[in-house]
């Protein structure tokens, strides 16, 4: 069965790769903290989360399948089953496809189920392993650490919508053309699909910290309301990208609306220009015997040289003027080329979640010290920051880079936050 598991006892020992007949044992006694983390769950899982932890058969069914279930919070008494969403980091697609974290909050332990390989969850995984921090405080605590690595996780792409905007906005401006519209189209349906995903569990980290719940105390709702301002301005940010992309679609529609008028501007002026010659013309074709000029030798040919003379320079003024589709063509500046918001290098963006987790929760300094997996004498100072990165990358690379860059060829040559 696909699942990890961490445990820190009342006399601050950390241990991993529980056997069941120890997560029993742990869950009947209600002392440590018990966290159990299940990646792409089976019927072994279902098995584990009715039978070990007794959960009720509808949430279990939910926490299964929940890649299309909105955030959620219900209560039962024993636990608190909690629906979570997130930015999916796996696929590769213009418009932001969102995946779900379930969470079973007990009085002494948190199951986590995702689908996915997700980037928060890695994150808080590597802390645990470095010195078992997010342990330290209890369940509540643990699930509010989650709560933070999700909505860190979702910083990044925003940055780069909102870098992808900039270079609309310029194209736009410089010269609007298809490209602009439908990068500007994606960047739209990718901002709402996000907002979606955030109205909801705005409504349940504010269910979780006003004291709603018996679990949830001990000084934790405070965190959750510090993370629902978190969350509100990341939603803010997020409104900020959506306003500016319906402000670049109407300056868009302007920019194009302002080039017709223009061109039948010119159009109209070309058009007055050749109706003397057109008079002309019409005057000298009228086929009467007696006319001027009839009997000049060359008259005929030295017509139609002027004639071609002028349809051939105002071909090329209009060519130059990219009023034609082969001089706009070769004229344009640049084109919006294929935009993914998540694009991002996973270690990266896994390091960075984790930093930004364990800036916070180094603001809890009432902390023990704790016995890490490892043998090895617990240093003075904070083992977080220096650590997580290599610890991180020693055990993401190795797994998930070469499936990374099958996915997104790009990306790993790039810095991160490039288009």
């Amino acid at each position: 069965m696909p699942y990890t598991s961490y445990s820190l006892d009342s006399k601050n020992e950390l241990r991993s790769e529980l056997n069941l007949d120890e997560i029993t044992s742990l869950i009947e006694s209600s002392k440590g903290v018990l966290w159990i983390d299940i990646d792409n769950p089976d019927d072994n899982a279902q098995s584990l989360l009715l039978d070990i932890f007794n959960f009720h058969p509808l949430v279990v069914d939910i926490s299964l399948d929940a890649q299309n279930t909105a955030a959620r919070v219900e209560n039962f008494g024993s636990y608190v089953f909690v629906n979570a969403r997130s930015i999916d980091y796996t696929l590769d697609s213009q418009v932001l496809q969102m995946a779900s974290l379930s969470m079973f909050i007990g009085r002494n332990y948190v199951v986590t189920i995702h689908n996915i390989t997700m980037p928060s969850v890695e994150a808080i995984r590597s802390l645990v392993e470095i010195d078992g921090r997010p342990l330290m405080k209890g369940s509540a605590f643990l699930a509010h650490a989650h709560f933070d690595a999700l909505i860190q996780a979702i910083l990044p792409t925003l940055e780069r919508m909102s870098e992808r905007a900039d270079a609309i906005e310029e194209q736009i401006l410089a010269s609007p053309d298809e490209s602009a519209l439908a990068t500007l189209l994606a960047l739209k349906r990718s901002s709402l699909a996000l907002n979606r995903a955030l109205i909801p569990q705005r409504d349940v980290l504010s269910r979780l910290g006003r004291r709603e719940f018996e679990l949830i105390g001990d000084g934790a709702d405070l965190y959750f309301r510090d993370l629902f301002e978190d969350l509100v301005r990341v939603q803010s940010t997020n409104d900020g990208i959506r306003e500016r992309a319906d402000t670049a679609l109407a300056t868009y529609l302007s920019a194009i609306s302002n080039r017709q008028n223009e061109i039948m501007k010119v159009l109209s002026i070309v058009a007055t220009i050749f109706m003397p010659l057109g008079l002309i013309a019409g005057i000298f074709g009228m086929n009467f015997q007696s006319m001027p000029g009839t009997e000049f030798q060359w008259g005929y040919h030295i017509v139609w040289v002027l004639a071609l003379v002028g349809f051939v320079i105002t071909l090329w003024m209009l060519w130059l003027k990219r009023w034609l589709v082969g001089g706009h063509s070769l004229l344009r500046q640049r084109r919006l080329g294929r935009f993914v918001p998540t694009a991002v290098d996973p270690v990266r963006l896994t390091t960075y979640v984790g930093r930004a987790a364990a800036r916070n929760l180094r603001r809890m300094t009432d902390l023990p010290p704790v016995r890490p997996l490892r043998k090895a004498p617990v240093p003075k100072y904070d083992p977080a920051p220096l650590k997580l990165a290599g610890a991180v990358l020693g055990r993401l690379r190795p797994r998930r880079r070469k499936a990374h860059q099958d996915i997104h060829p790009r990306s790993a040559r790039r810095p991160h936050g490039q288009a």
